[in-house]
């Protein structure tokens, strides 16, 4: 049973590296935002998710984040005005 409970670990661990190891960058032409480069990019992969294309243009004003694209669909991220963003909600259309 050890054995099976090894395995398995070993196999979701390796799953997990085989995904982030797998991830790309997001294309973004325009971002006016002082995130870092992380957060930038996970703002950009929610917006991906929801349907935008890249290349993204990220414009931030008064805690919200608008993501636009290639496509006609436009995300509004509320991060708030800190330096790291806190999302607060999402709409999309």
């Amino acid at each position: 049973m050890n054995k099976l409970i090894r395995n398995g670990l070993m196999f979701s661990v390796s799953m997990m590296l085989a995904m982030s190891a797998g991830a790309k960058d997001i294309k973004i032409d325009g971002n006016n935002t002082s995130y870092a480069p992380e957060e930038v990019q996970k703002l950009a992969s929610t917006a991906v998710k929801m349907g935008v294309k890249e290349p993204l243009n990220m414009n931030l004003a008064a805690g919200n984040l608008t993501v636009s694209g290639a496509s006609s669909t436009k995300c509004v991220i509320k991060v708030g005005t800190g330096q790291t963003p806190q999302i607060a909600g999402i709409s999309c259309k």
